[in-house]
């Protein structure tokens, strides 16, 4: 239901650095107000947009803070003059890892009520947040904060369709303290000690050799607290090595780190759905061939590759004409018997008219004038009916296609000459539907 926002976080979680954080004080209240950024759940159709949140909290231990707050905004629909209008209350726990950092991280978590207004009506509801965060002094006592929250919105009644939302909200503010606390104690003085020994370190890359599980680590190479060098994708590649750094989890890379592209096309194989495409194709963004046209044969294949959208083409993309003559269609001398070339032929033939199933075709026999006409127009039909009998066979169907022999009607050469009376003996393929 809600998209993925991690830019915000990323954005959210990254800001500032300081050198040093105040000392804590238990029961310290703070003033919290936050400028909010909402990113409107995609099933609301309405527009991400800009919030207020008010809040007082109190410091409960190292770990512990508490937030008691009021939020608004208004999000206006993609479409049309309606808004949702929110206003809401909550409470909310936030856990800090470490408060001894310069920037300390938190998750936090509550619960509250939501009012929603949405076309004149009005309805509240139970809402719950929950998120990530960080709080860093800006000096002794102010803080500056931002979090990112998933608020899980239980409104069925403003969209019929919906029974609940969920929305990102980035929040950016202060926390301001008042009153007093209770300051952590302070430190105990240490007495002055002897130095201690100096521990070595071999490989010079931070970490003593007691605690260096990598010993003969490369000069000048970034190390973890074991002192192995960084892998930050985990994918088995060192960072000073990896020319991919942030390669997804878990995909397979090579020797420089990088997703593998066995097909070369371009497309890493976790995305390629055609994982052999030949060398040198063009491929879409599936890595499969393109086939631009759209009449259902490659470009690599396609001769004419401007057809026309849905037009009937036969193997090699082009339109099939309303007449077309089967070229090197032939028959042994006096006999309705196909030559081996010609089955070569209408194997093409075959497939074109099984890839345009819905075309109702007649194969028409032709001889030139030589004997008597009866004989003629027999020794066509057998031969049309001939061909169409090899079409079948090769898995046409039989109810598309009809014989017809014509003998020596319609003419397209001079039967006068033996290279006329040549092409006049044939066989078309007419589309009658």
């Amino acid at each position: 239901m809600k998209k993925s926002y991690l830019l915000p976080l990323l954005s959210a979680v990254s800001l500032g650095a300081s050198t040093s954080a105040a000392a804590i004080e238990e029961g310290q209240w703070y003033f919290a107000p936050s400028l909010s950024y909402v990113i409107a759940d995609d099933d609301r159709f309405a527009d991400d947009d800009l919030g207020l949140q008010l809040g007082f909290g109190q410091v409960i231990n190292e770990s512990w803070n508490v937030e008691y707050s009021a939020m608004m905004d208004t999000l206006d629909l993609e479409s049309g003059a309606s808004e949702f209008k929110q206003r809401g209350l909550q409470v909310d726990g936030l856990y800090f890892f470490d408060r001894d950092n310069s920037i300390d991280p938190y998750l936090v978590g509550g619960i509250g009520g939501l009012q929603t207004k949405f076309a004149n009506d009005k309805n509240t509801n139970m809402m719950a947040n929950v998120g990530a965060g960080v709080m860093h002094m800006l000096n002794d006592s102010i803080s500056l904060r931002a979090d990112a929250r998933y608020r899980l919105d239980d409104d069925d009644k403003s969209v019929a369709t919906e029974d609940r939302f969920g929305d990102w909200v980035v929040n950016i503010g202060l926390a301001i303290p008042f009153g007093g606390g209770k300051a952590a104690p302070a430190a105990a003085p240490v007495a002055a000690a002897m130095p201690e020994p100096v521990a070595m370190d071999s490989d010079g890359d931070g970490v003593s050799d007691s605690m260096d599980r990598c010993a003969n680590t490369v000069s000048g190479a970034k190390v973890d607290a074991n002192g192995c060098e960084i892998d930050s994708d985990n994918d088995g590649v060192v960072n000073r090595l990896d020319s991919c750094v942030a390669t997804f989890a878990g995909a397979k890379v090579d020797a420089k780190g990088c997703e593998l592209d066995g097909d070369k096309d371009g497309v890493v194989d976790r995305l390629d759905f055609c994982p052999s495409t030949a060398a040198g194709v063009k491929v879409d963004a599936k890595g499969c061939e393109m086939d631009s046209d759209r009449d259902g044969i490659l470009d690599s294949a396609d001769s004419c590759p401007g057809s026309a959208a849905g037009a009937k083409v036969d193997m090699k993309g082009c339109v099939i004409a309303d007449v077309v003559v089967l070229k090197g269609v032939n028959f042994n001398s006096g006999s309705a018997e196909l030559t081996d070339n010609s089955k070569v032929i209408l194997d093409e033939v075959a497939q074109t008219l099984k890839k345009n199933a819905n075309l109702m075709v007649e194969l028409a026999g032709y001889t030139d004038n030589t004997g008597s006409k009866a004989f003629n127009v027999s020794l066509s039909q057998r031969r049309a009916q001939s061909v169409v009998d090899y079409l079948v066979s090769r898995g046409v169907n039989g109810d598309n296609l009809s014989a017809k022999g014509y003998g020596p009607d319609s003419p397209i050469a001079d039967n006068g000459t033996a290279a006329g009376r040549s092409e006049n003996r044939r066989v078309e393929m007419h589309i009658v539907k």
